[in-house]
């Protein structure tokens, strides 16, 4: 009560004896559990920065890369410890698994599409191209024929005439103008064959206007003009037309069979994405024990569709090209080849009246000619473009190369004996009594000619129509595939990471 507290145990000073008894109590009550206090934010402790001591002997910059790295190698090492687990191992698989599906679909998509873009510049600039190619050449030798018969007609130039020789020249520049239009970058050659042309077309009208001018002064020397242009147009331009339209030709067979091939990568692609699904499933399976799984099962029957869905379209534009184009193209060709020569033939008979050659004999350059003709209707005959309307057309034609053929006869017979009136109106005259001698009646080789190259003309155009047909029916068929190949390729991959998901909650 003084204000001092009583003495205590702790305040009296500890000898030895009293250490000795409480060891002695401390060992008689045998072990007890130690319990330490824990820091509360020891349950966070992945939080903290790793604090790691520096071994013995270590280097200053192994103990800079080691202090400043240890937290990131922590880190790659939890993330690789996952995916050695089964969730982590679903993860992985099912990233790949997504990225097959969408490359698969998304390379059959821009494959599809890319065709498409090249089947539709196939039938609205190759095909075109080669057209205008052809229309090129017949204009350039139909001008070089009109110009000719009329030169060697008697007194003025008639009107109709030099009217379908204006038009055959304009034709011949329009045409040539649409060649170069329709050709791409990369037909260099084309282009140059295309401007070769049109360069020195005008230099030949020159040459048939100075041939008229010097015919209707009585000048002798418009003859050899005529002979000059002639020859200029058959030694050069001629045969750059025929290089154009050759080769524009075979750009359209050769696209044409390009486009219409299977595509079998991406096909294979497709076949893959397929393959993986089905390993996926069975993967699935074996560690699940769950036989099948509803957004796999979803993923593959959406995979399939597209697979079956653009197979079709590869089968069905291979016919369309193996079959339908090649089919009405070779006609197309033939027909386009036996019109040039006939036209090349009318040429060479018109000249023979130039130059009043009593030796010509043009049986010798008709037989070729009219084989060529011969076996083009054949082919066109026996073809599928031939339509039942086409049967009439195919015996007019028939009928005008045989009337053609006795028209030259006479022209050979009018030539021999120096007849040269008749024989200039054989050449010329389109009235079918041009060269009635007597009681005999016969056709005259104007009139047998533009009446085989009218048939020839719409035999060519029918059988153009069917080639561009197929051309848009394989067109056609490819519409909407790249979309719809697309759309399932992303819904198979949302449908397998949906079908995933309660497998993985179960590990989780």
């Amino acid at each position: 009560m003084n204000g001092h507290r009583p003495a205590t145990s702790l305040d009296r000073p500890v000898d030895a004896e009293d250490e000795m008894s409480a060891n002695f109590a401390r060992t008689s009550r045998g072990p007890s559990l130690r319990v330490e206090s824990v820091p509360a934010h020891a349950q966070d402790h992945w939080l903290d920065e790793a604090k790691t001591t520096d071994a013995p002997g270590m280097s200053l910059l192994r103990r800079f890369f080691h202090s400043s790295f240890s937290g990131s190698t922590q880190i790659i090492s939890r993330i690789f410890g996952f995916f050695g687990t089964t969730p982590g191992k679903m993860a992985v698989g099912m990233i790949v698994l997504t990225a097959a599906l969408l490359a698969a679909g998304l390379s059959m998509a821009n494959s599809v599409a890319n065709r498409q873009t090249e089947l539709n510049h196939l039938l609205t600039s190759t095909e075109p191209m080669s057209n205008s190619a052809h229309n090129l050449y017949m204009s350039l030798s139909l001008a070089d024929t009109i110009a000719t018969t009329g030169f060697v007609q008697a007194g003025v130039e008639p009107e109709e005439t030099r009217k379908q020789y204006l038009q055959a020249v304009d034709s011949a520049a329009s045409e040539a103008t649409a060649a170069v239009l329709d050709s791409d970058d990369e037909d260099v050659y084309l282009r140059q064959l295309a401007v070769q042309i049109q360069r020195q077309l005008p230099v030949y009208t020159g040459l048939v206007e100075a041939a008229r001018t010097n015919n209707r002064a009585g000048n002798a020397v418009g003859a050899a003009y005529m002979s000059n242009a002639s020859a200029m147009m058959r030694d050069d331009i001629l045969p750059a037309a025929a290089s154009l339209f050759r080769l524009s030709a075979n750009n359209v067979s050769e696209q044409q069979d390009q486009l219409t091939r299977p595509q079998w990568v991406p096909l294979s692609g497709l076949v893959a994405a397929l393959v993986f699904l089905g390993l996926a499933q069975y993967w699935l399976w074996r560690i699940s024990r769950r036989r099948f799984n509803r957004g796999f099962l979803g993923a593959t029957l959406l995979m399939a569709l597209a697979l079956a869905w653009v197979s079709g379209t590869n089968v069905y534009t291979w016919h369309l090209g193996s079959q339908g184009f090649t089919e009405s193209s070779t006609p197309w060709d033939s027909l386009t080849q036996a019109r040039i020569d006939a036209q090349r033939t009318r040429t060479e008979e018109i000249l023979a009246l130039v130059q009043r050659r009593t030796n010509y004999n043009p049986s010798l350059e008709f037989s070729s000619t009219n084989e060529h003709i011969s076996d083009a209707l054949t082919d066109y005959s026996n073809s599928t473009a031939l339509h039942s309307s086409d049967a009439a057309t195919i015996d007019e034609a028939r009928t005008a190369l045989q009337e053609w053929d006795e028209a030259k006869a006479h022209l050979l017979r009018a030539l021999d004996s120096g007849n040269y009136e008749q024989a200039l109106a054989l050449a010329t005259d389109s009235s079918p009594d041009a060269a009635s001698t007597g009681t005999n009646q016969t056709m005259s080789s104007a009139a047998a000619f533009q009446k085989l190259d009218a048939a020839l003309t719409e035999l060519i155009a029918t059988a153009r129509d069917s080639m561009r047909s197929y051309l848009s029916e394989s067109l056609a068929a490819l519409n909407l595939v790249a979309a719809a190949v697309s759309l399932f390729s992303v819904l198979s991959a949302i449908a397998i990471w949906l079908g995933i998901r309660p497998r993985m909650v179960e590990y989780l």
